[in-house]
């Protein structure tokens, strides 16, 4: 198996915007999967109760109008007595009106008020659960749901299919021997500007992966872009973007190291992109072919070289 610097910076970047529990790139799927099937359970569970959470929000509402019956038979009675006082001469003409004014008008009206809000309200609730129970669920779940939406989000992300692309090339290229040295995330910036295409627009490059071996140095730039991104892409092209990256890496070694040679390797997971003659040096491979292109050719380095440029670029990789 390969030896392995570093970690693939794509993976890095969609580990810094996930929930917590994503510890690497796979937990991403299999969390989304595992909260799919929770929710889709618990959505079950609820539905399969309806129909008793109906008869028992009848009940409820049932209840509350026996209350008001109830309600209005106690402060009624209260009412009789009072007015059966006042006719016997127990309360002066005067007292006797404020009493039976302030029990029917502001205690009686009051309590029955409330019970009527109650009444409204559980009638609104209950018409729900009756026709439209999904209403309640994504009301009662939403967090729940909210966490599925997230992990579909991310999945469907630039960000996501990124790592996940670089994840299928490192897997692939650590297939290789431990003759092999692999440098994931690389980050190289130059002292000084330098021209590409004839102007000094060029400084610094990231680079996915980095292969040393006694075979020599292989710039490798994987792209999970589907055929419709690549075909939209404004920016640099994948081809432009190796091509500056193999630039830059070649002057960084070139100041440590006399002559190096920086083979560069477009590597589309998706199996879409040819090469392209405006990029001569940029080779064209895929996930099939990668090791075996790397592995066919002459030995270029000696161990005093390969071992020089490990201790390099060991620096530079993303951690």
């Amino acid at each position: 198996m390969a030896i392995i610097y570093g970690r693939a910076a794509a993976e890095i970047d969609l580990l810094s915007i996930v929930p917590e529990s994503v510890k690497k790139i796979e937990d991403v799927e299999t969390i989304h999967q595992k909260l799919i099937e929770k929710l889709s359970k618990t959505k079950k569970d609820f539905f399969d109760k309806v129909p008793d959470k109906i008869i028992e929000e009848e009940k409820i509402f049932e209840n509350i109008r026996n209350d008001e019956k109830a309600t209005h038979q106690k402060f009624d009675e209260k009412i009789k007595i009072l007015e059966s006082k006042k006719a016997q001469g127990g309360f002066s003409t005067i007292s006797a009106s404020i009493k039976i004014s302030l029990v029917k008008n502001f205690s009686k009206r009051r309590e029955i008020n409330k019970i009527k809000n109650l009444e409204k309200k559980q009638q609104e609730r209950l018409s729900e659960w009756k026709e439209n129970p999904e209403q309640i669920f994504n009301r009662d779940k939403k967090e729940q749901i909210n966490e599925v939406k997230t992990f579909a989000t991310i999945e469907k992300s630039n960000v996501h299919k990124g790592a996940k692309g670089e994840i299928q090339a490192l897997k692939k290229l650590s297939e290789l021997s431990d003759d092999y040295h692999i440098f994931c995330g690389v980050n190289i910036g130059l002292n000084y500007w330098v021209s590409y295409n004839g102007k000094k627009n060029l400084r610094s490059a990231q680079i996915d992966f980095i292969v040393v071996s006694r075979k020599g140095v292989f710039l490798i730039e994987a792209k999970n872009w589907s055929t419709q991104y690549y075909a939209q892409s404004g920016n640099f092209s994948p081809h432009e973007q190796a091509d500056r990256a193999a630039r830059v890496l070649w002057i960084f070694l070139k100041s440590w190291w006399s002559s190096p040679h920086v083979k560069t390797i477009l590597l589309p997971i998706q199996g879409n992109m040819d090469y392209d003659p405006k990029y001569r040096h940029v080779l064209v491979s895929n996930l099939n072919e990668i090791n075996y292109f790397i592995e066919k050719g002459k030995d270029e380095l000696s161990e005093k070289d390969v071992k020089r440029i490990i201790s390099l670029l060991r620096h530079y990789v993303t951690r």
